[in-house]
């Protein structure tokens, strides 16, 4: 009844004056809707109190397929017994559908971030705007928007222009529309195209103007090639995860490192879809912040990563939640760990390696038992 004292006071307040002053429908009807909102924002608030911050979870030590009920969904527990159920990872999508749509999206970020690093100087007072679009192979798609030094983010929608317009971005050329407001740029270099910009005025361009404009996003097509080339250099060319290479130059820099990580390696037994689950995988272990850089492709079935040993139990937690949530959407997923800790006195770099990979051998083993 306490969190009702401020409303009640509020509405015999108000009702006083009323009766004091003026009274009419017209105002009691708002006071009576304004106690109920009064009302409703401090139950709202009383809930939210009664969960703590800071929560204990409960740590399962093995994972599996046919780990817990098919039907039972993770909960957290917090200090007071109240549970909070953990949001699914695929509630808007089954795994598969999930990886390709991140499979397609990362090229795409690439570019954003890309041209955002090196985003076209705004030297000409005469361009009003400018817009990036990314082309996928086939189609253009919008970025964001560029006024001024303000940066406005685009949902991917389709360009609105004329047909022939982007048959000269397609053949590398800059097209003027007919209007002469808008310039379309194609951004290119070794008849590899990456997107355009869009630079529109309240005024008109010419066609002398032209050659100047289109000199300028030189550099930022440089930048757009070789940020391609090197992504192609350090990722696996299927899931888009850090190839095998990367893997390597990246866990000597964090053994050698002070950072106290552990070296994990997943590997999906008898699993159709183990391309799907490690695309899956590696977007919700970043997005957990379990990773900083993310999942390593070793081989078609065996997934890598680095987990500081503070998120060691919560991320054993998470990988049996992500099975179970597969299995429930009836994707059969068998996943075995192996576990290597770089704290152990006078471990070498490659004892840890060939440590990481003699528990997961073990796992397997244990697994199909």
């Amino acid at each position: 009844m306490k969190r009702y004292l401020i409303p009640i006071i509020f509405f015999s307040t108000g009702l006083l004056l009323q009766f004091w002053l003026y009274f009419s429908w017209t105002t009691f009807g708002l006071l009576l809707t304004s106690t109920l909102l009064l009302c409703l924002m401090m139950y709202a608030i009383s809930e939210m109190s009664t969960v703590p911050s800071q929560f204990e979870e409960n740590i399962p030590s093995l994972v599996s397929n046919d780990s817990g009920s098919e039907n039972s969904k993770p909960e957290i527990q917090t200090a007071n017994t109240v549970t909070i159920p953990e949001i699914p990872f695929f509630s808007e999508s089954d795994p598969v559908s999930m990886a390709k749509e991140l499979r397609n999206s990362e090229n795409r970020n690439l570019f954003s971030e890309t041209v955002k690093e090196y985003i076209l100087p705004k030297k000409n007072p005469k361009v009003s705007s400018a817009l990036y679009a990314y082309y996928d192979g086939s189609e253009f798609t919008e970025c964001f928007w560029q006024k001024g030094t303000l940066l406005i983010d685009s949902e991917s929608n389709d360009l609105d222009w004329e047909e022939y317009e982007k048959n000269r971005i397609l053949e590398l050329l800059p097209s003027l529309s007919k209007s002469g407001k808008k310039l379309y740029l194609p951004l290119s270099l070794n008849q590899n195209l990456f997107g355009l910009v869009l630079l529109e005025t309240k005024e008109r361009f010419f066609e002398n103007e032209i050659n100047s404009f289109w000199e300028s996003t030189i550099v930022l097509s440089e930048k757009l090639l070789e940020k391609r080339e090197y992504h192609k250099a350090i990722r696996d060319s299927k899931t888009y995860l850090f190839n095998k290479s990367h893997f390597y130059t990246t866990a000597k820099d964090r053994f050698y490192s002070h950072l106290h990580q552990n070296l994990i390696l997943f590997k999906f037994i008898n699993s159709f879809h183990s391309k799907e689950f490690a695309i899956c995988l590696n977007e919700a272990v970043k997005k957990k912040g379990f990773s900083d850089i993310g999942l390593f492709q070793l081989e078609d079935h065996i997934v890598a990563g680095f987990i500081p040993n503070t998120s060691l139990e919560k991320f054993t937690y998470f990988i049996q939640s992500f099975v179970e949530e597969l299995d429930s959407l009836d994707f059969n997923c068998e996943l075995a760990l192996g576990y290597a800790s770089k704290t152990e006195p006078g471990i070498r770099f490659d004892q840890w390696i060939k440590k990481a990979y003699q528990s997961l051998e073990e796992s397997i083993l244990h697994n199909a038992a």
